[in-house]
This record gives structure tokens, C-alpha cells and sequence, in this order.
């Protein structure tokens, strides 16, 4: 006989959702009427995949603080650290909101900035980003140097292109994407000390002028199955290096496909899928 009954456990801990844009998954909480501000310790246990929920990140919509947006989503690494910028996360939030306001735009802030969010269909959202910053302090690097191609490498990881999109981002061109050993070599670039603050490291294969292949190792040093600032900062590293002039373009990873499109003053739009798992409740205690 079981010691502890399934009907005697207590089931009113915080409600929570399970969503992800092609596999990059998210356990999302609403703390807009009631604040949700976990510790480090706390947040590592919910995205845990052994122990806790499991995910890439934990998300958490909160009242916005600047004038203008509809709401706040703060976005939490699985080390507990506090991410500036997520595209996957953004399209899976703004749905979610969308949806509970049955309109058809809104605008979410962000540490990386304030992002405009559109629903083109049932289980899709596009977002509408503002210009990257390509400066060096802007990404930020530790002393000045070329953005277009740092002097940087790791095995056959090389000279890579910096772009600031929300996130640090450095992009590397290989000839087949999936014949690097990712972790590998993407790890130390991440952790060089031209990069105080870390950086998104993502790993670009040129298919085709309209198409990339590309696979991120992301802060604070997972692989995960789709980035969507990574495939923003892929299509414009790719056209800054004359690449492609695609102003269109679809960027395969492993869990699916985006579609970037490039304004003239190099603004982006990204449109891509959005999926609910399940939801639960957290432990009372969490």
C-alpha cells in the first residue's frame, strides 16, 4: 500500500504550461497577478528533465514596465541565469497571449528589447524585430575588432561574424553542418575571453541562396533543437558576407524550419510554428 496516496498529494502549487517552437521547449508561468520570482536553485529543479518539468528555459509573463507593451516575459536559462532575448519563446508567449485576447497583434517587452508579435495563423506567429547592432560594444567583445570576421577559431569553427540581434550572436560558415562536432568546438568559442559576456554560437551550412541549414549552441551551453535569434543572425551574417542577397529565407534546423525576411534597413520578420504539450501544477513548496 503506498505511503503517501496519489489523492492525499497537494495539487495547488502554480499552474504552469509546457510549450515549444519546434522542440525548443519552455515551462511557462503566469505571474501577472501573482509575482513568480523563483531563486537560481528553484528555477535549475522545474527545467531539470530528470527531476523537474524539463526545458530549455522557464518563462514568466508579468505586468509590462515600459509604456507601450501589452506585457513583460521574463526568460530563465536552465543555471538560472536571466536571458535577454528568445524568438522561440517570444512566438510561444505572444500565442498564448493572443489567443486570451482573441486579438491579433500585441507587443512584448524583453530585456533584449520590446518585440511585435502578429498571428498569420491557427497555430503560427510572426514577429516583427527592430535593426541588429553590429558595433563591437554592442555584442559585446572585449576590445575593438572586425564584426564581419572576428579572429577567432576552434577546430573547424572560424572566423565568425558577431551580430547583435536581442542576444549575442557568432555565426560560423562550414561546408556541412552536420559533419562538426558541435559541443565540441562550439564550447570554447563561447567561453573565449574576447566574449565577457558568453555568446550564442551558432554553426551555418549555405544549402542554397534562399536556405541555410544551422544548428546553435546556446548560453549557457546547451544544444538545443532550433534557435529563432540564431536563424535571424545566420540569414544576416550570410548577407553581409555575400552569401545570398535573398531578401526570403527559409533556415532549417533540427526541430523545423523558420522563414526570415530582411527589410532594406535590415528590420527582420520571422514567422514560425508555436505548440502547446500539456500543463500541470507546481509543487506547493516551489
Amino acid at each position: 500500500m503506498l505511503s503517501h496516496p496519489i489523492a492525499s498529494l497537494d495539487l495547488s502549487g502554480r499552474s504552469f504550461l509546457k510549450m515549444h517552437g519546434l522542440g525548443n521547449d519552455f515551462v511557462v508561468v503566469d505571474g501577472r497577478t501573482k509575482p513568480f520570482a523563483p531563486p537560481p536553485d528553484v528555477i535549475r529543479l522545474i527545467c531539470n528533465r530528470h527531476t523537474g518539468v524539463g526545458g530549455d528555459q522557464l518563462l514568466v509573463v508579468e505586468p509590462p514596465t515600459v509604456a507601450g507593451a501589452d506585457a513583460r516575459m521574463r526568460i530563465y536559462n536552465v543555471d538560472g541565469t536571466e536571458a535577454q532575448t528568445c524568438l522561440n519563446a517570444t512566438r510561444c508567449v505572444g500565442w498564448l497571449l493572443l489567443k486570451e485576447s482573441g486579438g491579433k497583434r500585441l507587443r512584448l517587452e524583453t530585456l533584449g528589447g520590446i518585440i511585435d508579435a502578429s498571428d498569420p495563423g491557427e497555430n503560427e506567429l510572426t514577429l516583427r524585430l527592430g535593426s541588429p547592432r553590429w558595433d563591437w560594444r554592442s555584442i559585446p567583445l572585449a576590445s575593438p575588432a572586425d564584426t564581419l570576421m572576428l579572429d577567432l577559431s576552434s577546430g573547424p569553427l572560424s572566423q565568425p561574424t558577431a551580430v547583435n540581434v536581442g542576444n549575442p550572436h557568432l555565426v560560423c560558415f562550414v561546408e556541412q553542418r552536420d559533419a562538426v562536432d558541435v559541443p565540441r568546438w562550439a564550447a570554447p568559442m563561447q567561453n573565449h575571453p574576447m566574449l565577457p559576456e558568453g555568446a550564442n554560437i551558432g554553426v551555418a551550412e549555405v544549402v542554397g541562396p534562399d536556405r541555410l541549414r544551422l544548428v546553435v549552441w546556446e548560453r549557457p551551453g546547451i544544444l538545443t533543437q532550433a534557435c529563432g535569434s540564431g536563424a535571424c543572425a545566420a540569414v544576416l551574417a550570410a548577407r553581409r558576407r555575400g552569401l545570398t542577397d535573398e531578401r526570403c529565407i527559409t533556415v532549417e534546423m533540427p526541430g523545423g524550419t523558420l522563414r526570415i525576411e530582411v527589410d532594406d534597413d535590415e528590420s527582420l520578420t520571422l514567422t514560425g510554428p508555436v505548440a502547446v504539450a500539456f500543463s500541470g501544477r507546481l509543487p506547493p513548496w516551489v
